[in-house]
């Protein structure tokens, strides 16, 4: 198209009937060019113009080095707790040095894709540790915003099938076909107090900021295969 643009300017001897038809002929390849090449850069800009996300990009993000919610301590300090808590290679300061509290994230994080919107989200463990042998565990769901991890939802108790005075702790986490799956180490009827002796496993869902159980526990013998 450009050179038939350009043609008639070097063609100062011809008749005024051959520029006038060779003027015709180029104003029709002129549109007949232009309309089949406007589809193509229409289609270009709109591609262009949709970012692309990484579906596994969190897993770039080291929670280890996250700030970690404040209220992940809250049974564990003998003030307020603040509203987040810095991690530096999975730990944080001691947070009250008259009952030793401290923060510790699990480097095992599981991934899935939570909320049906084609992105993986991030289920990260955090336990508190405090006085003898205190412990608050909490599970966390992280997603990202650009590039900052943005905490999703929350638990931070068991199930009330498992609320006795013998507390289960987090054994550890995992995520599957969009459910947060947690093996809750607990206490069967007449288990010594020092040991629990059962792995419940619990399912949840992401219910707006909270992960609410679904579907039945499933119990068996802590360390049994």
């Amino acid at each position: 198209m450009i050179h038939s643009a350009v043609r008639p300017r070097k063609r100062s001897h011809n008749t005024p009937l051959a520029l006038a038809g060779l003027g015709a002929l180029a104003v029709m390849a002129s549109i007949s060019g232009g309309a089949s090449n406007a589809q193509p850069v229409e289609a270009a800009s709109s591609s262009s113009g949709a970012p692309r996300v990484d579906p596994q990009a969190i897993r770039a993000v080291d929670f280890g080095e996250v700030a970690q919610p404040g209220d992940s301590c809250s049974n564990g300090l003998r003030f307020t707790p603040p509203g987040q808590i810095p991690v530096r290679g999975g730990r944080s300061q001691v947070l009250d040095l008259g009952q030793l509290t401290q923060l510790v994230v699990d480097p095992n994080v599981a991934y899935s894709d939570l909320d049906g919107d084609g992105v993986e989200e991030a289920v990260v463990h955090v336990t508190c540790t405090y006085g003898a042998n205190g412990t608050e565990d909490s599970v966390d769901v992280w997603s990202l915003e650009g590039d900052e991890p943005v905490l999703l939802a929350s638990l931070d108790a068991p199930p009330e099938a498992l609320d006795s005075d013998l507390p289960p702790t987090v054994q550890s986490v995992g995520a599957s076909d969009g459910r947060v799956l947690v093996n809750w180490a607990a206490y069967s009827e007449g288990a010594p107090r020092c040991c629990p002796d059962e792995q419940v496993r619990a399912s949840y869902e992401v219910d707006d900021d909270e992960l609410a159980t679904v579907g039945d526990l499933v119990t068996r013998a802590l360390g049994a295969s």
